[in-house]
């Protein structure tokens, strides 16, 4: 749906998903989905993983890790997890904006030889933004919620959470 301006009129995705199978193949539904999945699985681990170290230092740093210091903390991971695997989503776009079939990698020797190397960073200050604020709502909100749970309830942390034990509170 995004390319599907620059392909064709704006009809929606059933639309454009037929005609994408008539006129380029059922192949074509999965151009860019390399690097699509690549940059999925290692967004989902960065921000995820950068998020406690990120806490960690704003508690050292300030002394608490209060729910401004949590949101913030989800900012950076955020952001940091979409610098880092921008040039995937680079590739995804360009390699299903490609009227030639070429490999990830081939899309990828084109945009530098062309382009240059920052060209993999294209848009990346939005998307840094972006991400930002979606990870800090998530993870800030998740934090927040569980150590509510945590005081609120006997539940423990660490512990499995059993439907038993749930329904005694």
């Amino acid at each position: 749906m995004q390319l599907a301006g620059q392909r064709g009129n704006l009809v929606g995705m059933g639309a454009i998903f037929t005609q994408m199978v008539e006129r380029e193949g059922p192949r074509s539904l999965y151009l860019g989905f390399a690097p699509a999945l690549t940059r999925s699985l290692i967004y989902g681990g960065l921000r995820l993983g950068l998020y406690e170290p990120c806490k960690h230092v704003c508690s050292y740093a300030f002394g608490s890790t209060n729910f401004a210091f949590k949101f913030a903390s989800g900012v950076v991971a955020g952001a940091l997890a979409t610098a880092l695997t921008n040039p995937m989503e680079v590739l995804k776009v360009r390699s299903q904006m490609s009227t030639s079939r070429i490999s990830t990698i081939g899309v990828m020797r084109e945009i530098v030889s062309e382009e240059g190397v920052k060209a993999l960073w294209k848009g990346v200050g939005p998307a840094m933004v972006r991400a930002g604020c979606l990870t800090a709502s998530q993870m800030a909100t998740y934090d927040e919620a569980k150590q509510v749970l945590l005081m609120w309830t006997p539940l423990e942390e660490g512990r499995a959470a059993s439907l038993e034990r749930l329904v005694h509170l």
